[in-house]
């Protein structure tokens, strides 16, 4: 069900804590869209930020969504989870052609332009939905599932083996980073999910899937439960298309040892102080 009032072309979708440093460039991209011809719009989930992103996503062009009911989760898959699905419940009444799911952790948006964005919009129909590659390599193995390649359970191998720094170097070496060039293509990659950082949705097709498992189990990425509930909804697939590239995050990208270590040794700061609540 829709409610009445102006169509747009897009409506971007997104959750943002803390992402003070990405807020304007998205805001920018969202005014380039507009200016250029496509009718876009964002509802953007909050949830305590402790730097100015609330202050900044007040702007014409976005609805600020209180997701503080995320803080009620066990765990951060359950987390993100719930998010999205306010977000979602929030903007799925919204005229839309289509629904783009984003990650504002990441300046994604500002190496995006329209004509990419008109094109990925006029390949929904064969595909309930378009996800964006990366370059140099794809990178977001945890969201992305095609009946053969799956990851999941990836997150516990990767949690478990940060107590030993051989072990978890290792893991990337043997098995994350061989993945990420498995699925860098420059043909369409056709799977059951995928997201890398957006993900373009047919309308209606978004408004039939849900973020929240069916049934109760260990909670797996958001993405692919949501995904998974599309692709039954609409016996359909969706397809990562090779023209609508954003940068890899240099977090996620191919290290030597010394690089490696030297990358975790640098997030230390950040973990001790999530854990002291800082």
């Amino acid at each position: 069900m829709t409610t009445g009032g102006r169509m747009y072309d897009i409506v971007f979708l997104a959750l943002a804590r803390d992402c003070a440093r990405t807020v304007p460039s998205a805001l920018r991209a969202l005014e380039y869209f507009d200016s250029s011809g496509l009718s876009v719009h964002a509802f953007i989930g909050e949830n305590g930020s402790k730097d100015s992103t609330r202050e900044l996503l007040d702007h014409h062009l976005v609805s600020v969504v209180d997701t503080s009911a995320m803080g009620a989760a066990s765990n951060r898959l359950e987390r993100m989870a719930l998010g999205r699905q306010i977000v979602a419940d929030h903007a799925k009444t919204m005229n839309a052609r289509a629904f783009a799911v984003v990650d504002l952790d990441e300046p994604f948006l500002r190496s995006v332009n329209v004509v990419q964005l008109r094109s990925a919009l006029d390949r929904l129909g064969d595909a309930f939905a378009v996800a964006a590659t990366s370059a140099p390599t794809y990178y977001d193995l945890l969201a992305f599932e095609d009946g053969g390649e799956e990851f999941i359970g990836l997150d516990d191998r990767i949690r478990d083996s940060q107590r030993n720094p051989a072990s978890y170097y290792s893991l990337f070496r043997d098995t994350i980073y061989p993945a990420q060039e498995r699925l860098t293509s420059d043909a369409d990659l056709w799977c059951t999910s995928a997201f890398n950082g957006l993900c373009i949705y047919d309308a209606d097709a978004y408004r039939a899937g849900t973020y929240l498992p069916a049934v109760p189990g260990p909670w797996i990425c958001e993405h692919i439960t949501f995904n998974r509930s599309v692709a039954n909804a609409t016996s359909r697939g969706m397809v990562v298309d090779p023209a609508l590239v954003l940068p890899m995050p240099a977090e996620h990208g191919r290290r030597t040892l010394p690089g490696f270590v030297w990358q975790r040794v640098q997030k230390l700061p950040g973990k001790v102080l999530a854990r002291l609540g800082g």
